[in-house]
């Protein structure tokens, strides 16, 4: 609580890692107050009392595991002299915390150089987000299509890509050199394309490097617990409405190890997971998106330039789970047909002008 700062003493230092809380899943436009919350704390430390780094990004990108980020924080605050206590006695803390001993001093040692000289520490992370500072629309397109790979086959893949460079031969006949349209696609339709169910719940947690990490964060002793809410014998959970959630225990490996082998089943008639609701939208927006592309591809103009680009990017507006992605997508159904219908008057618009000469 703020109440227990005093603008006389106080220091903070503040990881600006920004993680969505629980209300994000019900509110999707839920705007982070980042900005609100640091001017806060300043007002309520002492002048120049407020440091701030992103901890979780740097000990992802130095230490390959965010889980670093507080002792990252410990070695920051220690280098700028906030900490009581010498370096070998927290050391020596991390000695007898026996966890992680080698990688927790190491994070330790990163935080005061990051204290040290922020700007080298910066470029050694790669200087913030590096996939999309650094990445070209090929490579991203690259890595897109070899998720699907992994997320259902070769095939689905090349569905992908297929349609990406129709319409990239789309948008270079109506604007030479311009790629907005077909990273917009890129992005979107992909959104579409890998929605989460049951099969790629299962294979995400059974990934072998997910496995791995969670070891080697936690411990070889480290138990699994899961917490779902299976489709075919969740009740409702009177308090939220919602399907419960249940227990499970470490058994449940070998179970989602199976079931993300069955992804095959994805969209077929012996896929008992996709007469679900959440699962017959999923597939009704696929598809609505894909016959929209191809209408686009068809159809597209410099004058309707622009306005194929607010088409192409409406799956963006269709997320969470459950009723909130249901209310998302009517929304976004609404926004769609109002498009469209401008689509459609452009072009009587534009041939309005030809049947007047035929006619005359």
């Amino acid at each position: 609580p703020l109440s227990m700062l005093s603008a006389d003493r106080s220091t903070v230092i503040v990881n600006t890692h920004e993680e969505m809380p629980p209300s994000f899943i019900r509110d999707r436009d839920f705007e982070f107050p980042g900005q609100g919350l640091l001017a806060a704390l300043r007002s309520a430390s002492r002048p120049e009392g407020v440091s701030m780094l992103d901890a979780t990004r740097l000990a992802a990108a130095l230490l390959g595991d965010s889980i670093g980020a507080n002792v990252l924080m410990l070695g920051f605050a220690f280098q700028r002299g906030q900490l009581p206590v010498s370096g070998a006695a927290l050391y020596r803390a991390l000695e007898l915390y026996g966890r992680n001993v080698e990688e927790n001093k190491l994070a330790f040692d990163w935080g005061r150089f990051a204290a040290q000289s922020p700007e080298q520490v910066e470029r050694l992370a790669g200087g913030g987000d590096r996939e999309e500072l650094t990445t070209t629309l090929t490579d991203l397109i690259a890595r897109r299509a070899d998720f699907l790979t992994g997320y259902q086959d070769v095939a689905y893949a090349r569905r992908y890509k297929s349609l990406i460079d129709r319409v990239a031969a789309a948008e270079e006949r109506v604007r030479r050199g311009s790629t907005v349209l077909q990273e917009a696609v890129a992005r979107n339709y992909f959104h579409l394309l890998a929605y989460k169910d049951e099969y790629e719940v299962a294979r995400l947690h059974t990934d072998p490097g997910f496995l791995k990490n969670l070891r080697r964060s936690f411990g070889s002793g480290a138990k699994l617990t899961f917490h779902f809410s299976p489709p075919l014998f969740a009740r409702p959970d009177p308090a939220t409405g919602r399907p419960k959630k249940y227990e499970f225990g470490e058994w449940m490996l070998p179970v989602l190890k199976m079931l993300a082998r069955l992804k095959w089943l994805r969209g077929r008639k012996l896929d008992l997971f996709g007469y679900s609701a959440d699962r017959r939208l999923e597939r009704r927006l696929l598809a609505d998106y894909e016959r929209l592309l191809e209408r686009v591809i068809a159809e597209l103009d410099d004058s309707r330039f622009d306005m194929a680009v607010e088409l192409v990017r409406l799956p963006d507006q269709i997320r969470g789970f459950g009723p909130i992605k249901q209310q998302a997508a009517a929304r976004a159904d609404k926004a769609r047909n109002r498009l469209l219908e401008r689509w459609a008057a452009a072009a009587d618009r534009a041939t309005a002008p030809a049947k007047r000469a035929s006619a005359a």
